[in-house]
């Protein structure tokens, strides 16, 4: 290798994205107490009979047993994200009744508290969240003005399919079903089948079991 070479490689990019390997060692001890609760927390969720891919994602408050709570039968599928707000005076909640099923890549939200009934079923790359920006002040921006919503109740015997968002502040009665792809933004009634964005009413199960 040349001078000129041996120059340039001194002065590329990499030499200027380079970090010592201490940063990486930092990062990990201040990382242990995290790591180490959630494995814990995972264990214990696994002992009561939850079945949870290891890849999911808590992001939020640190201590995961204040803010989360599994039931017996609960399955998470892979890439899942359930985040929780750490603003102070907030009370956020996640709560999965027995033998919910969350599909792969769902972000699961809780501002305020954020309840899953028993028996429900959240298809894939599905959305829901009880807290929105605020945006209102055109003079402060977006992502300072903080957060707003409602809690989201969520019944039991729930189909909500693939790719569907439900906003804050929803509630969707017990053996609702929602169709793939829908934003929910109003409350629906149990046994109300539910589409489209925004999502309407389009049948009742009640109806169709009773042939009408």
């Amino acid at each position: 290798m040349g001078k000129r070479d041996l120059r340039w490689l001194l002065l590329s990019p990499y030499k200027l994205s380079f970090r010592p390997p201490l940063v990486y060692v930092r990062k990990a001890i201040a990382g242990w107490p995290r790591w180490r609760s959630r494995r814990k927390w995972l264990r214990e969720m696994r002992r009561r009979g939850a079945i949870i891919d290891s890849s999911l994602e808590l992001r939020g408050r640190a201590n995961i047993q204040d803010w989360v709570e599994l039931s017996d039968g609960t399955m998470i599928e892979r890439d899942c994200t359930f985040w929780c707000a750490e603003e102070e005076g907030n009370e956020p909640r996640l709560r999965l009744g027995t033998h919910v099923y969350v599909g792969r890549n769902t972000y699961l939200g809780a501002w305020k508290p954020l309840v899953i009934g028993d028996d429900t079923l959240i298809g894939a790359y599905s959305y829901i969240i009880t807290g929105n920006h605020r945006f209102l002040d055109l003079h402060i921006p977006i992502r300072l003005q903080g957060y707003e919503g409602a809690a989201v109740t969520i019944g039991r015997n729930v189909w909500i399919g693939c790719h569907v968002i439900v906003l804050p502040g929803v509630t969707i009665g017990d053996g609702a079903v929602v169709g793939a792809g829908s934003v929910v933004t109003r409350s629906i009634a149990p046994e109300e089948i539910w589409s489209g964005v925004p999502a309407r009413k389009i049948a009742s199960r009640r109806a169709s079991t009773n042939g009408d």
